[in-house]
């Protein structure tokens, strides 16, 4: 049922394979978890916390999006999270503020990806 999105997935640079293994290699279990990501808040807090220059509240909400997309192998938007998080720990927040377009960009290229396959 999701053979062709996890194909898509991979093609655009995924660890299908690795987040399969997380899943007990289960396809519909991963797929479900995928389009769910839609869902979490966390990606709507990163802008809001930034422009209130809220720090804190930056790091919580991409520190925990790093790892829901690190779960389900989606590894553009990983390293994108995981640059972020680097920055504002390292306390450079403006820095951290403009890395965050390539949240934007990896968030909505996993997103363009699933909206091109049906849901279940």
């Amino acid at each position: 049922m999701y053979d062709a999105l996890l194909t898509d997935l991979q093609e655009h640079g995924a660890d299908v394979e690795g987040a399969l293994k997380r899943f007990v290699g289960s396809k519909d279990m991963y797929g479900k978890f995928l389009y769910m990501i839609r869902d979490d808040e966390n990606y709507g807090q990163i802008a809001p916390a930034f422009e209130k220059g809220d720090g804190d509240a930056a790091l919580t909400a991409v520190h925990t999006l790093k790892g829901v997309s690190g779960n389900l192998g989606l590894s553009r938007l990983y390293a994108a999270c995981s640059e972020t998080v680097l920055l504002l720990r390292a306390g450079k927040f403006g820095e951290a503020r403009a890395s965050c377009g390539e949240i934007d960009a990896a968030y909505n290229e996993v997103c363009s990806i699933l909206d091109a396959h049906s849901a279940p």
